[in-house]
């Protein structure tokens, strides 16, 4: 080898060395830098006082950062509980990042994160649109454009972080209310201290109706004077949620979807599929899908649903209103505002009545308040309905009530002839309903078919399938119209005590027994009764 490059090769060793021993020097040393890095930037980024019990770098056999009792209070708070927690932590990082400037790590692992979101905050108006949800006496946070606070330049950077069970648990501005906690599984965070928010994705388990969530987006810049107020977006799968965690229904939920706003208020959009949607009382499984649009208060789990059409069968169903904590009772209080404009009829019973074969057909429109009152109750003896229906072309479905039907059809004509030619019919079935305790209470209800109208008032009841109605059937003949023979003469005496104003019959009449078996009469107490 000839003299000059022996030479170069001893140069480039002893620079070697130098900077090695610069290093190994810097790296030696290198624990107080990261601890007050470390330290500097939590406190920026959170605005709060930082306590760290342990924190020690090792550089063999690789560069390593292990770490306990890390806690972080906002606003140096020690009357409640720290924001973040972290009971143990570790990291890596290449051979300069421990001595560059910013810091910069490659993961970090932490073990029993937990954080808490604080009571702060401030509730800044009304929507302009009220809406149903003012039932529940709460309305929606409405949309804030707040910046986050960004405090100074990070300290230190991660290129990932990595959390395998975490918990969010944000305190309610109610002081009464328990905080709500969200367990997250396989946290992973990229590019920790960027300035425009951090890359995320995780898993949660939803407790009620019960299923995984899994998610990913982009959270943050931290919002340091009110973390309420941190934006947050992504999109989630919510895959095989258990219905049958709630008393009254069962079925497999599946949604997926996008969200976006701050903690306090997000918005979100999406669809779900239950192919086997059920009510207990009916038992029987049908298809429910629906697409809706969403404000969330990721605050305290409140929910304004801006519209929900939802598709059973081959009824459409539209639906507005709110899903919100409850005073003083476990569970969440929902009200709505239904409506159906072109339904059809057997698709609705299906969900309530006990039966494979529906007990009547039709075209149904319906408007609707529904409210179901937080607590422990199955979903049908709390459910409540106020509202008003109309049917077109409506049929019964057993043949015993439809040639009954058929048959008054004829009568009130005057045609004495049998037979079930010429099925009716009922049109014109409208009325008013109100549920409650598991019983349907119907006013005004009235239905017609050719020669004869039948206005009703009674109770249905969804448990037992029991009927109790009251009313009259006005009838376009005469009683004597309508019978032949010595019966004939006796209805003739008999017709001034059922005259019809504007002629024909009004007869009182009574429907009771069950759904399956019901029985038809004039109701005798009513008619011997003077006025």
């Amino acid at each position: 080898m000839r003299k000059g490059a022996r030479r170069g090769l001893w140069v480039a060793a002893i620079l070697l060395l130098i900077v090695g021993a610069v290093v190994f020097q810097r790296l030696t040393r290198a624990t107080p830098y990261v601890r007050d890095q470390v330290v500097s930037t939590l406190n920026s980024r959170f605005a709060s006082q930082v306590e760290l019990d342990l924190l020690e770098v090792s550089v063999f056999p690789r560069p390593e950062i292990l770490g306990e009792g890390l806690n972080l209070r906002h606003n140096g708070r020690t009357d409640v509980p720290p924001l973040v927690t972290v009971p143990s932590f570790s990291a890596t990082a290449g051979l300069f990042g421990l001595t560059a400037k910013p810091l910069r790590l490659n993961t970090v692992t932490l073990d029993g994160l937990e954080i808490r979101i604080p009571a702060g905050g401030i509730n800044r108006g009304t929507p302009q649109e009220k809406g149903p949800s003012q039932a529940a006496g709460i309305t929606a946070p409405p949309p804030t454009n707040h910046p986050a606070s960004h405090g100074r330049p990070a300290n230190v950077l991660v290129d990932l972080m990595v959390a395998k069970t975490a918990a969010l648990e944000i305190a309610s501005k109610d002081p009464t209310k328990l905080p709500r906690r969200f367990d997250i599984q396989n946290l992973e965070m990229n590019g920790l201290g960027e300035a425009d928010g951090t890359p995320f994705k995780a898993a949660l388990t939803n407790p009620k109706p019960r299923g995984r969530i899994d998610t990913e987006g982009r959270f943050g810049p931290w919002h340091t004077d009110d973390p309420r107020q941190t934006p947050i977006r992504g999109d989630y799968l919510f895959g095989s949620a258990n219905l049958d965690t709630i008393k009254g229904i069962g079925g497999t939920l599946s949604s997926a979807g996008e969200y976006k706003g701050v903690l306090e208020r997000i918005e979100v959009t999406g669809h779900t599929e239950t192919p086997d949607f059920v009510i207990d009382i009916a038992g029987q499984p049908m298809p429910l899908t629906t697409t809706f649009s969403a404000v969330v208060d990721g605050t305290n789990g409140n929910t304004w649903l801006e519209r929900v059409e939802a598709t059973l069968r081959k009824t459409t169903i539209v639906a507005r209103g709110a899903v919100v904590r409850a005073v003083d009772v476990k569970g969440r209080h929902i009200a709505l505002d239904v409506a159906i404009d072109a339904g059809r009829l057997e698709d609705l019973l299906a969900l309530a009545v006990h039966s494979a074969r529906p007990p009547m057909t039709g075209a149904v429109m319906l408007k609707t308040h529904l409210v179901i009152p937080a607590g422990e109750e199955d979903v049908v003896d709390k459910l409540q309905l106020a509202g008003e229906f109309q049917l077109a072309e409506a049929r019964f479905t057993n043949l015993d009530v439809q040639r009954r039907v058929n048959a008054l059809s004829r009568k009130g004509q005057g045609d004495e002839a049998s037979g079930n030619e010429g099925e009716s019919a009922v049109s014109n079935l409208r009325g008013r309903f109100a549920l409650r305790d598991g019983t349907i209470r119907f006013s005004n209800l009235t239905f017609a078919v050719p020669g004869a109208i039948v206005q009703l008032a009674g109770l249905y009841n969804l448990r037992n399938e029991a009927i109790d109605f009251g009313g009259h059937l006005l009838l376009d003949a005469t009683l004597a119209e309508m019978t032949t023979g010595i019966k004939s003469v006796v209805a003739r005496i008999a017709q001034p005590l059922f005259r019809r104003p504007g002629g024909g019959s009004k007869l009182p009449i009574r429907i009771s027994g069950t759904r399956s078996n019901p029985a038809f009469g004039l109701d005798v107490k009513r008619a011997l009764t003077p006025g």
